[in-house]
């Protein structure tokens, strides 16, 4: 690893980088000095996971970030505040951001208590092989089946185990991550067809709105019609009644002149 001067350089990111991006590079760090990854000696790969560890727990608390930033002198203080104010800006508008900083603290709590229990699993480990070696020709059998199984050529039956359970617990978050997002995504297409269905309900509405306004009208515009012609026959009657009327009246003075 390459010399820190701070706490953003023993994690390997920027001054600006938000929770996530913290939270994903202690997981990464600690992983590499549980693993052994980065070839140091055991004491000072435990010491570099209990500075790595204490740095993102500066650095993922706000408020014991800024009092650490104040004592930087080498970092922006007027460009570091503006990322952060983006930063901050971002997670208040993304509900989903939200949901993903409190999915990654929590997944970086449970990995921090877990490399712990590791550690101390793998120094009980170390020294009950150390104090009395049981069955030499069966750890070398297991390492083989191991190395073979998984293509890793672990130091001891103890450092096996040990990077067992750390693949499990690997495979454990891959299958939990996944089923987040098979979970959001279901949530997505309900949400969607929720939508669709809605559109298409309050169109059936509409139309069904519109066409009974169109049949009132041709109601009304029928009525109207009926009153039309029952008014015009009641007038043409009457007009006929009046002339019979007439013509009876001509008819009897004409009778009476004669």
């Amino acid at each position: 690893m390459k010399q820190t001067t701070n706490y953003y350089d023993l994690l390997e990111i920027a001054p600006y980088a938000d929770l996530a991006e913290i939270s994903a590079a202690y997981l990464r760090l600690s992983r590499q000095l549980a693993a052994g990854d980065g070839a140091l000696p055991p004491g000072e790969a435990e010491l570099r996971l209990q500075l790595v560890k204490h740095a993102w727990e500066v650095l993922a608390n706000p408020s014991r970030r800024a009092e650490y930033d104040a004592t930087l002198g080498d970092i922006g203080g007027a460009d570091l505040a503006m990322h952060h104010g983006l930063a901050a800006e971002a997670a208040k508008w993304s509900p989903i951001r939200r949901l993903l900083t409190v999915i990654a603290s929590l997944m970086v709590i449970g990995m921090t208590m877990q490399i712990v229990g590791m550690f101390t699993a793998y120094r009980q480990a170390s020294a009950v092989i150390g104090a009395n070696a049981v069955s030499p020709a069966a750890d070398k059998v297991f390492l083989q089946d191991f190395y073979q199984t998984y293509g890793i050529r672990a130091a001891n039956r103890a450092e096996a185990e040990l990077l067992l359970a750390d693949m499990r617990r690997k495979e454990e978050a891959e299958r939990e991550e996944r089923r987040l997002a098979q979970s959001a995504d279901e949530q997505e297409r309900k949400q969607r067809r929720f939508e669709e269905e809605s559109r298409r309900i309050g169109a059936e509405v509409s139309a069904n709105l519109q066409q009974a306004e169109r049949e009132a009208e041709r109601a009304r515009e029928e009525e109207f019609r009926r009153k039309e012609a029952k008014e015009q026959a009641e007038k043409a009657a009457e007009r006929a009644r009046l002339e019979r009327e007439i013509n009876r009246f001509r008819g009897r003075s004409g009778a009476y002149g004669e």
